[in-house]
């Protein structure tokens, strides 16, 4: 459709993309208000093909909310607060204080170490054209020995243990990941290379981590609320020219 109108826009597909959407608006919405504007008049017309549009888009908007997907906000990640070679005492941190008392162990295998370990990777041994010096050179100069959690309680305000719909409130769930430097492995030929060891004498690298919660549904979230205001507007918009019409209607009745 842009080569059959003449914009061959392919040396720049931002301006591109922006055509095909306001294409599309001009063709699916727009030719429905056209055939409104026929039958109803350009101002009738107009509100119910803008409240058909917004009350889609509510819609849309709850689904994207409910489910985490469509428009999306940022993610939840992990971000590194602290980083502490050798004894973890040493940390001014007060939430290390006691460490590993309160604090919860975790499989390095499960599935949020792992997201950990990839975050904390950036910040030992940063990439060689960041401009960052980190403890180690590779991450395959190091191997998670410990993974522990803290906090990430969900609460209500004023009330700690809520039923689950209730808790829309998360404390700071933290978590701490210990690595240590490994072994060179001497491969034999002929035998499958062996298994990766942390070097026990090495110093306990600890890497103090918090969780950003991040605003995955809050794009979606604001464009329900905001489509769905409009929404609301438009309809009793047209309420209220129906009743004025009902209004005229009887009068000329009487009369």
């Amino acid at each position: 459709m842009p080569h059959v109108l003449g914009f061959a826009l392919n040396w720049e597909p931002e301006l591109r993309g922006l055509f095909i959407v306001l294409l599309a608006l001009a063709i699916l919405p727009g030719s429905v208000y056209v055939l409104l504007t026929t039958n109803l008049g350009a101002r009738v017309g107009f509100l119910i093909a803008a409240a058909g549009l917004f009350g889609w888009m509510t819609v849309m908007g709850i689904v994207w909310t409910v489910y985490g997907i469509g428009l999306k906000g940022p993610a939840a990640v992990w971000k590194v607060q602290e980083t502490v070679v050798g004894n973890v005492a040493a940390s001014p941190s007060a939430v290390l204080d006691g460490f590993p008392k309160g604090w919860h162990a975790l499989a390095l295998g499960d599935a949020e170490t792992a997201e950990a370990a990839a975050a904390a990777d950036p910040v030992l041994a940063p990439a060689s054209g960041s401009g960052q010096k980190g403890i180690f050179t590779s991450s395959s100069d190091y191997l998670p020995v410990h993974a522990f959690e803290k906090g990430g309680q969900r609460y209500f305000p004023g009330w700690s243990h809520p039923p689950d719909f209730l808790a829309v409130k998360h404390k700071p769930h933290y978590l701490a990941l210990q690595v240590q430097k490994a072994v060179k492995a001497v491969t034999v030929p002929g035998q499958p290379p062996p298994k990766a060891q942390a070097d026990p004498s090495a110093p306990v690298v600890s890497v103090l981590m918090v969780r950003d919660l991040g605003a995955l549904r809050q794009p979606a979230a604001v464009t329900a609320l905001s489509c769905g205001t409009l929404f609301g507007l438009l309809v009793w918009t047209l309420h209220r020219r129906d009743k004025e019409a009902w209004a005229k209607r009887q009068e000329v009745a009487r009369t």
